[in-house]
């Protein structure tokens, strides 16, 4: 069974920054692996300006609130790193801000990051997440922003004691369960559920991978689904695809069975990572309620 040893934390401007670096610091303690930070965002931009006095200003205040964004970020590290007794370095940016963040990625058994917020400004690249998804070759590990989360005594979202996997015969859904050993070895209980259309003897393929767990010593259990069917209405709407249903459907198992933990595969095309996100990766990415893992 692989091991987790090093973690990384990406820390945007969001003050939601604070239960990612707490989640990354409670695993770090729980695998002894190292942790470190990374103030994941773009630089500010002073623009264009018609006079050299104008341009001047602005590439003063520009240095100037870059200043207090690494200063507010290395105080958030900081606070963690004091609460948590984990030794939390932080690093930060040079060059294009996602070919960085692949960079730092790709010596890292585990990335820790935030949703996206869609109505919050928070410094990090437009789809640097779905280019890490693809581009990385890493597990990211995403930390709901819901309001609602509930969270512990140390501000970390409880994550990994049940967890749910879902599964499909594909090579992410494969890579992402092999990803998630480490974490299914600690867990109180791990349930594998799989979608397939009706009529489908879908059973045989689940037996397979729970004798598969067994030989890494994790006990799981098994359900199968048909694939929810959508109504005239749901099919009418703009934002809808295929696989919203599915994506629904595994959020709200999550829900009825108090999982803290979505293992699945993160679908995408590499050349074509703004586009191409497969819809279930898409929904949950927009709508997830619990800490999910993901890999490509």
């Amino acid at each position: 069974m692989s091991e987790i040893r090093q973690i990384l934390a990406l820390v945007s401007d969001s003050p939601r920054a604070d239960r990612v670096l707490a989640l990354a610091a409670r695993l770090a303690r729980s695998h002894g692996a190292a942790l470190a930070a990374l103030h994941a965002v773009e630089p500010l931009r002073s623009g264009a300006f018609i006079s050299a006095e104008a341009a001047s200003v602005a590439a003063s205040w520009a240095l100037e609130a870059e200043a207090q964004r690494r200063t507010a970020a290395a105080a958030r590290v900081a606070a963690v790193a004091a609460a948590s007794g984990v030794g939390i370095p932080m690093h930060g940016l040079h060059g294009e801000p996602v070919a960085d963040m692949l960079r730092h990625a790709g010596t890292a058994d585990l990335v820790v990051l935030s949703q996206r917020h869609p109505q919050e400004a928070d410094g990090t690249p437009r789809h640097f997440i779905e280019r890490l998804l693809v581009g990385s070759g890493t597990p990211l590990l995403f930390v709901p922003h819901a309001d609602t989360l509930p969270l512990q005594a140390d501000g970390a979202p409880r994550c990994g004691q049940r967890v749910l996997v879902a599964w499909s015969p594909a090579r992410e859904s494969a890579r992402a369960l092999r990803d998630a050993l480490p974490l299914l070895a600690g867990a109180e209980s791990v349930e594998l559920i799989r979608f397939a259309p009706a009529g489908e003897a879908a059973h045989q393929p689940l037996d397979a991978v729970v004798a598969y767990l067994q030989l890494h010593g994790i006990s799981a259990s098994h359900v199968v689904r048909h694939t929810p069917a959508p109504s005239l209405g749901e099919r009418l709407l703009s934002t809808w695809t295929v696989d919203v249903p599915i994506a629904e459907a595994l959020l709200s198992h999550a829900a009825d069975t108090d999982a803290d933990l979505l293992v699945m595969g993160g679908y995408g095309h590499p050349r074509a990572w703004e586009l191409t996100l497969g819809g279930v990766t898409r929904t949950i990415l927009q709508t997830m309620t619990l800490p999910v893992l993901m890999s490509h």
